[in-house]
């Protein structure tokens, strides 16, 4: 069994055990693991507010060595995670915590409640007995766990060509299989999947696909999943009904969708989630925070609130249109999002509503909106205000300067082609060694150069540089895309989230499947696409067959995760 080695690095100082101090991700981390015969702990997103109670803080700095992983830094580690807890809890969303052995193979991963949901301390006792005094009794059967989890991402090669036209039918049969006709989107978790909104977008011809992406957008544009007040889709429900939102906005998945709003000739709706990233997630020196936050709370509103707000006559007209109106609303439902989550008892009254739109909507209407939403924002900033992330994602921030870029010409939309170049010259400008880093600030401890990020920042500069005065973009965008091939994708043509390093004590984890976003393999297509398009003759459709021709085994086998690749790579059968 082959074991991933680490560099020898000295341990870091940790806090004694009462107290659990969660220290970055790095080979420090697993020298104290090995040292102490513990596993590691890792936590990928935000350490929730729980984890402050002295009780179980001390249990987890017994048993464990705390480590923190914010979402987008390391996609390959959040793979890894995410693969374990599909396979030995049933579910593998962010956030999650995740227990990794000393040679960081991930052996056991399980969901938090995210963001705006309660922990249960209790609960996780129990899940922590995994990594009791027994660790040591139980390490062969865990060592096998974690074997079998780098094991999953292996994919038997084909014995027969397979193309994207073939992987394109595939896909779409998977997707109207698993399509929800009464609630719309894809049965189970209720996200905007929008590499699969995306490819059903591309698929025109078939009736089929059209009707289940006109299905899905308009659940979601009806439902509170979309803050119809300042814009911006929420990152999932946690009902079938789409009832229950989870009250954060990523910057990457609403870039992507305001470009399928644009796409089905739904340019207002595009708009207003456009003005929410430019307005809402900008940061100092043009960089975009990669989501916005706030307290469920805040987001809801009473017939009386509005009333109070807007006057009788207005307020009144406002609530009809926000399907506010108490006697037609439903209690919410009790969800557990997570098996560490506490059972909640049934509401007893009716909860303020979160505002919705009307399916039903005029003109007139919509200009009525337009016109009392600003007074409607001033008293929901007036409970808390939406929270920006104060780290910024490059992967996240390069696509959505890439759509601002491609929506800004399209649109004749200045600001939004200006937001584009702010974002592309601050990940410029980041300390770098020719790739682009995950995320920023960045430090030398763990920072780490991704597939993703690279990729999607050559992705944004070769759509500023289709301009014919931004010449100096595409000469950028072909530069970082030549090092991005370099580094990333291997002599066979499969891309890998990681460059080759032989410090890196995890190892090298393919990049064609995708998460909430499209893969980094995909993003490299698109920029090989748009590189081939700016200069012909290249070979950069070479590119696109080989990265192809490696990942169709995947892509055979997962056809719904690797709907990003099969989307982009499409082109080769229209060339062929």
């Amino acid at each position: 069994m082959r074991v991933f080695s680490m560099p020898s690095v000295p341990a870091a100082h940790f806090m004694p055990p009462d107290q659990a101090a969660f220290q970055p991700l790095c080979a420090a981390a697993f020298d104290q693991a090995r040292s102490r015969h513990v596993p590691v702990f890792l936590v990928i997103g935000t350490v929730p507010p729980e984890f402050s109670d002295a009780s179980l803080s001390m249990q987890i700095a017994e048993r464990t060595v705390p480590v923190q992983l914010l979402p987008g830094m390391r996609p390959d580690v959040e793979l890894l995670c995410q693969r374990a807890g599909a396979l030995f809890s049933g579910e593998g969303a962010l956030p999650l915590a995740a227990l990794l052995l000393d040679d960081a193979r991930p052996f056991l991963a399980a969901p938090l409640p995210p963001a705006g949901f309660p922990l249960e301390p209790s609960r996780l006792y129990v899940w922590l007995s995994q990594a009791d005094r027994r660790f040591a009794q139980n390490l062969p059967a865990l060592t096998q766990q974690a074997a079998e989890v780098i094991r999953s991402l292996r994919i038997a090669p084909l014995s027969r060509p397979y193309s994207p036209k073939d992987a394109s039918h595939d896909l779409l049969r998977a997707l109207i299989a698993a399509e929800d006709k009464v609630s719309g989107g894809l049965n189970g978790k209720k996200a905007p999947f929008v590499c699969a909104l995306r490819f059903l977008q591309h698929e025109g011809d078939e009736k089929s696909a059209h009707s289940a992406l006109s299905r899905a957008l308009d659940a979601m544009l009806c439902s509170p999943v979309y803050d119809p007040l300042d814009g911006g889709f929420f990152r999932a429900a946690l009902t079938d009904d789409w009832r229950v939102p989870i009250p954060e906005k990523p910057l990457g998945m609403n870039a992507m969708l305001a470009l399928i709003l644009l796409d089905s000739g739904r340019r207002s709706e595009a708009i207003h989630v456009l003005d929410f990233m430019l307005s809402s997630c900008s940061l100092s020196a043009g960089a975009l925070a990669p989501f916005v936050s706030a307290s469920p709370e805040s987001l809801t509103f009473t017939p009386e609130q509005v009333c109070a707000s807007l006057g009788n006559e207005d307020g009144l007209r406002a609530v009809r249109l926000l399907n506010l109106r108490r006697q037609h609303a439903k209690p919410l439902p009790s969800v557990i999002p997570s098996r560490f989550s506490p059972v909640m008892d049934a509401p007893e009254d009716i909860p303020p509503l979160v505002p919705t739109l009307s399916p039903k909507m005029t003109p007139e209407d919509a200009a009525f909106l337009h016109r009392v939403t600003p007074a409607l924002l001033r008293l929901r900033a007036a409970r808390m205000p939406l929270r920006a992330a104060s780290t910024v994602i490059c992967e996240d921030c390069a696509l959505a300067a890439a759509v601002f870029a491609s929506c800004g010409r399209r649109l004749g939309e200045a600001r939004y082609v200006q937001a584009a170049q702010r974002a592309v010259s601050y990940l410029i400008a980041l300390p770098s060694n020719g790739l682009t880093p995950s995320y920023a600030p960045t430090s030398l401890l763990n920072a780490q150069p991704t597939c993703g990020a690279s990729a999607a920042l050559a992705l944004a500069l070769l759509t500023l540089g289709q301009d014919e005065r931004m010449t100096e973009y595409r000469a950028s965008g072909l530069r970082i895309l030549h090092t991005a091939l370099h580094a990333f994708v291997r002599e066979d043509g499969l891309p890998m989230h990681t460059p080759q390093d032989a410090a890196a004590f995890f190892p090298r984890i393919p990049a064609i499947f995708d998460g909430e976003l499209p893969s980094p393999a995909a993003l490299l297509v698109h920029a090989l696409l748009l590189a081939d398009a700016q200069c012909p003759g290249e070979h950069y459709l070479e590119g696109v067959e080989a990265i192809w021709t490696a990942a169709a085994p995947a892509a055979k086998a997962h056809p719904l995760a690797c709907a990003a690749l099969i989307d982009a790579a499409r082109v080769l059968t229209k060339s062929s």
